[in-house]
């Protein structure tokens, strides 16, 4: 579009908005219906893209966590609830001229052709990605179920393969690094990654698997986990605690004012030590800090992060799309509002960065204070209540 009649547009269009005096949603509606007549009559823009322009400026402006969902965005996001989604089961970075590949899925299509973290994809169905720009060549990526898509994928030793991947359902593990990390004092360790339908199965197995192994008290790794589904977080704190208030929820509705407590049949009584940072956020912060008020458990590490907010996912009726809006706050057993403020842990240990490794040079073991505190605690803990022979 020619610099000059962008422009002319621009102040027609400002023109419009200074001269509408906006007191309802009505005249609101009205503002958009006639800035998308006048965006079609002078540029040929279809008026639903410029309504669903307002829409989204209106959403991001509400708070931090609201906001537009396109349609491959409302995917991504049912698809992190339910822990599966179609694909090649890959997590992918943006790189210069490429896609690198930063996680591999055990079982997926990608782990079944052999393909590594390290890899970089640079071509898609014979388009490179330098020609298709990396956000569409990733969503190239995306398919129907039992359909094929061809990579062309550079590993760093330079070598270049092509593979033809079919798309399939892939489940998504949230729970990883399930071990025992002292044998003679049964310290069982845990990583979740992320809260979703799936990690309460997924936590009994582990559980049942660790205490197989002898386990005597579990080392819960919150650490860098983003959150995700409340009832996960609720239900596996459940797990642990055996009565009173896990969590409560507080919103402009009376029908968003919940308390979620807890239920004495089925509690886990092994020690228990939860790890956080300041990546750990919304539903481990529920779980975190339940922990914590009730005493079940010490939070060893740093602050989370404090994004003490519920939002709910709403599918819009007009077109493939939806949006996230926040629908109430959340407060600890002891009434601790977390948004802004975060999870203070009871055993503060700051983590140092990592040390740099020389080129070449044989990797190194990095050093985890917060873990190593936590074995420590827990270790003591263990011995007080199993005695060693």
């Amino acid at each position: 579009l020619p610099v000059a009649r962008r422009l002319a547009l621009e102040q027609k269009i400002r023109k419009r908005v200074r001269e509408s005096r906006i007191t309802s949603r009505y005249q609101a509606q009205q503002v958009v219906l006639n800035i998308s007549r006048l965006a079609e009559n002078e540029i040929r823009l279809a008026p639903s893209a410029c309504i669903m322009e307002y829409t989204c400026g209106a959403l991001m402006e509400l708070d931090l966590y609201s906001g537009f969902l396109t349609g491959n965005q409302l995917t991504d996001v049912f698809a992190q609830i339910e822990g599966n989604f179609v694909g090649l089961g890959i997590e992918l970075k943006l790189a210069p001229g490429a896609l690198s590949i930063v996680k591999v899925i055990a079982g997926g299509p990608a782990s079944q052709a052999g393909l590594k973290v390290g890899d970089r994809i640079v071509e898609v169905d014979g388009q490179t990605v330098l020609q298709l720009k990396p956000t569409v060549a990733a969503d190239k990526l995306r398919g129907k179920d039992g359909s094929q898509v061809q990579v062309a994928i550079v590993q760093p030793t330079g070598i270049r393969k092509i593979h033809t991947l079919t798309r399939r359902r892939v489940e998504v593990p949230s729970i990883e690094d399930v071990k025992i990390l002292l044998p003679q004092d049964g310290i069982g360790y845990l990583k979740i990654t992320s809260f979703q339908k799936t990690t309460e199965g997924s936590l009994d197995a582990a559980l049942q698997h660790l205490k197989g192994k002898g386990m005597q008290g579990l080392i819960l790794d919150l650490r860098g986990n983003p959150g995700g589904f409340l009832d996960a977080s609720i239900h596996l704190a459940d797990k642990f605690i055996s009565r009173g208030l896990i969590v409560s929820t507080r919103g402009r509705s009376p029908k968003e004012d919940v308390d979620y407590k807890a239920h004495d049949l089925g509690t886990d009584k092994t020690p228990l030590i939860v790890l956080i940072d300041k990546d750990s956020a919304s539903a481990s912060e529920i779980f975190a800090g339940a922990i914590r008020d009730h005493r079940r458990g010490l939070v060893v590490g740093q602050c989370s992060y404090g994004k003490g907010s519920v939002q709910g996912i709403f599918p819009l009726t007009a077109s493939p799309v939806g949006v996230r809006l926040t629908t109430a706050k959340f407060y600890s057993p002891n009434g601790h509002a977390i948004s802004g403020r975060g999870v203070t842990p009871d055993v503060l240990v700051q983590q140092v960065s990592k040390p740099p490794v020389a080129i070449g040079a044989a990797p190194k073991m990095v050093a985890d204070p917060v873990l190593d505190t936590a074995v420590k605690l827990l270790r003591k803990e263990v011995l007080a209540v199993v005695p060693q022979r």
